[in-house]
């Protein structure tokens, strides 16, 4: 896709290769900048094929597994590795030469890049993709991030206005920050053909039988097993968990294998772990659903499942709140209530026009809101004027 960012040099810094929401956020905007910039990461993995595959430059400064491993929370572990960091700080700093500026696009890289700029890096703006709470990062964790953002940032940039307020709710100067949503290609969504969906459902046997859909890491936060406790009274609704584990909660996964191979849910789940295919599988769907225990920082899942022209269904907290109109571009419920889950996926199971105006007005909403075009222009206005 062809854009017109201006040519402002940005070295975007990301302390994973694993692919998250935070890491497709990157890669759209590192591909629209890939002319004048370039992605430094801190290790190697998914993230770095699909970079490479986008004709996007990219370097590597090799972190150790303990540097990559580490929270705030573990204090003389993170004073064991103050060392490498700063290490790879002044090599940040090196790299960052000739750019205008530098783009942290996680925690971890941001705190690296905020010491990179006592070593004479470009300024540093950090993309905060996480509502700073007390449920995923310790009080040492907030703490020092805020005092870095306060002190280093040139430019906090948010995904949410959810996720800004955490951010000054945990002390962060609010000053400091500026809204930009993920944005969207809808164009991998209105392509996807009727013989690709006609397959997917061939392939897991459903048939005409309601299929409602999840797409997110396995983990508890993320609520998968609030949507299978919802489906247990539903007997003709089929399940596809779309994600996989990535921080070591594999005990979360053996805990809804085993709440899906209960009698009232046995051959209606099914595990298709990570998937490139998202949109297909999406319009495969009748319904897709967000089931997030804990303020979601953004919900890209949820615009996802608008531009694919289908109804959603969020859980009432954080960034969701920004991007669903309950009851006209999808429907809400409160976190973890399975019980009320049931009751909208039974709604729009019984209600299919009503599904399909929802439907319709959630694909109007995230392209109106949501397309790259316009988070692009956001960005680019944000970091013209700092």
């Amino acid at each position: 896709m062809e854009t017109s960012p201006g040519q402002r040099k940005i070295l975007f810094v990301d302390h994973t290769a694993a692919i998250g929401g935070a890491e497709l956020s990157l890669l759209d905007l590192a591909a629209a900048y890939a002319q004048t910039s370039k992605v430094l990461l801190f290790t190697d993995g998914p993230l770095q094929n699909r970079l490479k595959q986008a004709g996007i430059p990219l370097s590597i400064v090799q972190a150790s597994k303990t540097m990559l491993e580490i929270r705030a929370s573990g204090r003389l572990k993170s004073i064991t590795q103050i060392p490498e960091i700063w290490r790879i700080a002044g090599l940040i700093a090196q790299e960052g030469a000739g750019y205008d500026l530098i783009l942290a696009n996680s925690q971890k890289a941001f705190i690296t890049c905020a010491l990179a700029t006592l070593r004479g890096s470009p300024p540093v703006f950090w993309y905060l993709h996480d509502i700073l709470t007390a449920r995923h990062f310790s009080q040492v964790n907030r703490a020092i991030a805020v005092f870095f953002a306060n002190r280093f940032a040139t430019k906090v940039l948010v995904n949410s206005q959810a996720t800004g307020e955490a951010f000054a709710a945990a002390g962060g100067n609010k000053k400091l920050c500026d809204v930009v949503y993920n944005g969207f290609n809808s164009q991998k969504f209105d392509t996807v053909n009727i013989q690709d969906i006609e397959r997917i459902r061939s392939n897991l046997g459903i048939e005409d039988a309601p299929l409602v859909g999840v797409f997110s890491r396995l983990s508890y936060w993320k609520g998968q097993h609030v949507l299978l406790e919802a489906v247990k009274e539903l007997p003709q609704v089929q399940v596809i968990l779309v994600g996989e584990a990535l921080f070591g909660e594999e005990d979360y996964v053996s805990q809804i294998k085993a709440l899906a191979n209960e009698s009232q849910l046995q051959g209606r789940v099914h595990w298709l772990g990570f998937r490139d295919d998202i949109p297909a599988l999406m319009k495969a769907c009748d319904l897709i659903i967000h089931t997030s225990t804990e303020p979601e920082p953004f919900g890209r899942v949820i615009v996802e499942g608008q531009l694919a022209q289908k109804p959603v269904i969020a859980s009432a907290a954080g960034g969701a709140l920004e991007l669903v109109e309950d009851g006209k571009t999808g429907l809400l419920f409160s976190p973890g209530d399975a019980i009320a889950l049931r009751q909208q996926i039974q709604t729009l199971i019984s209600d299919r026009p009503l599904g399909q105006t929802i439907a319709q007005q959630g694909y109007l909403h995230a392209k109106t809101n949501f397309s790259l075009e316009t988070i692009l222009e956001s960005f680019t206005q944000v970091i013209a004027k700092a």
